[in-house]
């Protein structure tokens, strides 16, 4: 398991899913989820952070159509102007249990499916629940 880094900046360098997790990990450190929100991290094609990291507070326990849609067109249009050939990095924070919700799929299933059509490329989707931070995958989906 890797340890979040210390300080992150702007321009670190995210290869692969272990480094990943270490930036969610890192985003979502001394953070009490009281509310639901969303974290968008960009990446540059070369995998290296943009210097944003964009909070939502207070979306929906479950996305619905409009939401995902308006969500992913922001990020195409991000990604196409500030990073093009880049990905997406998201993270679901919300209180409460550490158990995947229905909710919790919903999201990871509307925003894989939304992003696909879409042309963006999601690097990751996690969960950060209490002080644990975990990827969101297919298998926990159960699509």
């Amino acid at each position: 398991m890797t340890t979040p880094p210390d300080t992150v900046h702007p321009g670190d360098r995210l290869p692969d899913d272990e480094s990943l997790l270490a930036w969610a990990r890192f985003l979502h450190q001394q953070v009490d989820a009281r509310r639901v929100s969303l974290w968008i991290t960009f990446l540059g094609a070369d995998d290296r952070t943009l210097p944003v990291v964009v909070p939502i507070d207070d979306v929906p326990t479950s996305p619905d159509d409009e939401i995902v849609t308006n969500l992913v067109g922001v990020l195409r249009d991000v990604l196409d102007d500030q990073a093009p050939g880049g990905s997406a990095v998201l993270m679901l924070e919300r209180p409460g249990t550490d158990a995947v919700t229905a909710g919790d799929g919903r999201w990871f299933s509307a925003l894989h499916a939304c992003a696909a059509r879409s042309g963006v490329r999601l690097r990751g989707v996690f969960l950060a629940t209490g002080r644990r931070v975990r990827p969101l995958t297919p298998d926990d989906v159960g699509d």
